[in-house]
């Protein structure tokens, strides 16, 4: 019953208050004239049973009229209350419904206030209202919708700034964007230029080294072999390492490179012999370690050589002067590892000399791409890579999975 009547309570308009306020007054005026009527009529029947007593004793014609005056007087007093109670109604009827009135005016005007509130209110004009809490109640509510008036312009305003900034902005930013992306095609000209004159370069390299070489042995076995011969030898060998890097960096994204079965003790024997000459020509010696087993490892020609020759020509090139590189190569039942060591200067940041370009010591040759390859090779067939460094001694480690004799392809 309490929650049925919260609900009613809650969805109560000022229309059915004022409906339910006059049913109330008409009910309370009809039950108090009730009482009054019944409390008069008490006393009739009252004064009616004293008079029939007194009539006994009296003629019948003065009984009569003695019985009719209380009669008469009761309705008279019913018609004075009925009177007086439809005055009373009607008077409290009339101040209720101007009561009423002026509240829904007051009312009416505050709904109009808020329904406009969403788009542009209009203030309430505080001397038509009629009660002073409205009066009050409107104050605050002319100051707040100034204060949101004021609120929306200012923020039509900085909306309006943003947007043209951010027109600008755009604008601005199209225009960089065109010029980055006439400076992108210019670069991509560019280094398309570049690779293609790399590969006429390597393309049209190669056969003049082919040349110098084959006459140099030519030489040599008809003429025998000399110092000068051999300073020109270790020169095209240096040529030839360099020019198959180049060659591999232009190819390596065009082409599939097949892994095969290779024997890695007697290729680095191989590579040695290839690179003795060189080392010779810089006063150092190669002092190889074979393997006791055959050492297979699955893995792509060219690019073991690329790791191989590339360590070798920087042992070579950083070692010093009289002293002898030691290499290596060694195998368990998992891996096969191949290691160079050699008495050169200490190496500070064994991370970063695999950085293109990078060269601990500027005044070396070279373009510092060497071990950047070999670092990339590495990456790509999961070899891992270990440097020591001191003054002593600089080791490299490389750590080949071991695999079968058995030729295979990637």
């Amino acid at each position: 019953m309490e929650v049925w009547l919260q609900r009613r309570l809650s969805r109560i308009a000022l229309r059915d208050l004022n409906f339910y306020t006059i049913v109330f007054i008409l009910l309370f005026t009809v039950v108090f004239s009730s009482l009054l009527i019944y409390d008069e009529y008490k006393d009739f029947l009252k004064t009616a049973q004293n008079g029939v007593e007194i009539a006994k004793g009296v003629p019948l014609n003065t009984s009569l009229s003695y019985q009719d005056l209380p009669k008469t007087r009761l309705i008279k007093v019913i018609l004075e209350i009925s009177t007086l109670a439809l005055i009373l109604f009607g008077f409290i009827f009339g101040i209720s419904k101007v009561v009423n009135t002026m509240l829904a005016r007051d009312m009416n005007r505050f709904l109009e206030f808020f329904e406009s509130a969403h788009t542009q209110a209009e203030l309430i004009v505080v001397d038509e209202l009629y009660f002073a809490e409205f009066k009050r109640m409107a104050g605050f509510a002319n100051e707040m919708a100034l204060t949101i008036s004021e609120q929306k312009e200012s923020l039509q305003q900085l909306n309006m700034g943003l947007e043209e900034r951010v027109l600008l902005k755009t604008q601005a930013l199209q225009i960089k964007n065109d010029a980055l992306e006439e400076e992108q095609k210019f670069s991509q000209g560019l280094l398309e230029s570049h690779k293609q004159f790399i590969r006429y370069a390597i393309h049209e390299t190669h056969t003049p080294l082919s040349v110098i070489m084959a006459n140099i042995e030519l030489f040599s076995m008809n003429e025998g072999r000399n110092r000068y011969l051999a300073k020109i030898e270790a020169a095209v060998k240096n040529i030839f390492s360099i020019y198959d890097d180049l060659s591999y960096l232009v190819k390596k994204d065009q082409i599939d490179y097949p892994k095969k079965a290779i024997d890695l003790g007697e290729y680095v024997q191989k590579r040695l012999e290839f690179f003795d000459e060189v080392a010779l020509f810089s006063n150092l010696t190669f002092n190889y370690h074979k393997p006791k087993l055959v050492s297979w490892i699955q893995f792509n020609e060219t690019k073991l050589q690329r790791v191989i020759d590339n360590n070798l020509t920087n042992a070579i090139k950083y070692t010093k002067s009289g002293e002898e590189i030691r290499v290596g190569v060694e195998g368990n039942t998992e891996e096969v590892v191949f290691w160079v060591e050699s008495h050169s200067q200490k190496i500070h940041d064994p991370q970063k000399i695999f950085e293109a370009y990078y060269r601990e010591r500027k005044k070396t040759d070279g373009f510092g791409l060497g071990l950047s390859l070999v670092k990339s090779i590495c990456d790509e067939d999961g070899v891992e890579i270990a440097i020591s460094s001191n003054k002593e001694q600089t080791r490299f480690e490389y750590r080949f999975k071991k695999g079968s004799s058995e030729n295979t392809f990637a």
